[in-house]
C-alpha cells in the first residue's frame, strides 16, 4: 500500500510539473506598430540607412512600455502615405507611432473610421528654420519639408498661392537644400534640426531656428483602431513613469517640458 501511495505522490507531483511549464510556456501576445522610414532623429530612425530597422527615443520608450506589459512589439517601418493605408484601410499594423488626430485629417476623415489616441507621449517644438536671423514670413518664398508631414501652425505662409514648397525623403536632404541655398526655409522640430546640426553638418555655418515666428507643439501620440484598452494602458504608462521617460529623453537630447 504505501509502494502505491508513493507512486500516486510521485505521479501528482510530475503531473504539476507539467502544468506549470505549461503556463509558463504560454504565447507572448505580439502587435506590429506601424512607424515612418524616415530619419527624424532624436525622435526616431526607421529609414535603415544604419542597417537598423528602427532606432531612437520611439523605439526606446515603446518598447519600455512593452517590456512593463509582458508583451512584444514589431516595428514596421514605411514611407508615411503608405503607412496609413496599411493603418486606416488594410488595418496590416496594430498600431501607429507617431500619430496626431490633426495629421493627415483630410485622409483620415474619407474613411470614417474611429481612431483611439493615447495621451502625448512627447511634445515637440516644430516651426521654420533659415540660414538667416530675424526673418519674416514673407522671407520664406520656398519651404522644404519631409514628405508626408502636415505644415501646422502656419496659415499665413501656407495660404500664399506663389509659395515653392519642396519635399524631402529624410531631414539630411532637406537641411542640404538649405545649405545650399536651394530653398529659403525649412520645417523642422527645434530637436531634431539642433541633432542632425551637430551630427551631419559643419555648423561654423549657422543654422536660425525662428522661435519669433509661429512655432506648433507638435504632440507624439499612440494611435489604434482595435485595442483601445492597450492604449488605456499605454496611458497609465506615461503617468506612473514619467521619471523613467523624463531619464530617456535625456538620454537623446531631447528638451524636457
Amino acid at each position: 500500500m504505501n509502494i502505491i501511495i508513493k507512486l500516486l505522490n510521485y505521479i501528482a507531483l510530475i503531473y504539476g510539473s507539467i502544468t506549470t511549464s505549461f503556463v509558463v510556456a504560454q504565447p507572448i501576445e505580439k502587435y506590429v506598430v506601424g512607424v515612418e522610414n524616415i530619419e527624424y532623429l532624436p525622435y526616431y530612425d526607421g529609414s535603415g540607412t544604419n542597417k537598423l530597422d528602427y532606432y531612437g527615443f520611439s523605439r526606446d520608450l515603446l518598447e519600455m512600455f512593452a517590456d512593463k506589459q509582458g508583451i512584444k512589439l514589431e516595428f514596421y517601418s514605411l514611407p508615411i502615405p503608405r503607412l496609413y493605408k496599411e493603418f486606416i484601410e488594410h488595418h496590416h499594423v496594430d498600431f501607429k507611432y507617431p500619430d496626431n488626430p490633426n495629421w493627415q485629417v483630410g485622409y483620415k476623415q474619407t474613411f470614417n473610421t474611429a481612431i483611439n489616441y493615447s495621451e502625448p507621449s512627447l511634445v515637440t517644438h516644430t516651426g521654420i528654420a533659415s540660414l538667416k536671423q530675424n526673418i519674416t514670413l514673407k522671407d520664406c518664398k520656398s519651404l522644404a519639408k519631409v514628405r508626408g508631414f502636415t505644415l501646422q501652425g502656419l496659415n499665413e505662409l501656407t495660404t500664399k498661392p506663389s509659395l515653392k514648397v519642396v519635399e524631402t525623403d529624410n531631414v539630411i536632404e532637406m537641411i542640404y537644400l538649405l545649405y545650399k541655398e536651394r530653398i529659403d526655409c525649412i520645417y523642422i522640430s527645434h530637436d531634431v534640426l539642433e541633432y542632425n546640426l551637430g551630427a551631419f553638418f559643419d555648423t561654423t555655418v549657422p543654422v536660425y531656428f525662428q522661435h519669433h515666428l509661429p512655432v506648433d507643439e507638435q504632440a507624439f501620440l499612440l494611435s489604434t483602431i482595435n485595442y483601445p484598452k492597450l492604449v488605456e494602458k499605454f496611458n497609465a504608462f506615461l503617468k506612473n513613469n514619467k521619471q523613467k521617460i523624463n531619464a530617456l529623453k535625456l538620454k537623446h537630447k531631447i528638451i524636457i517640458e
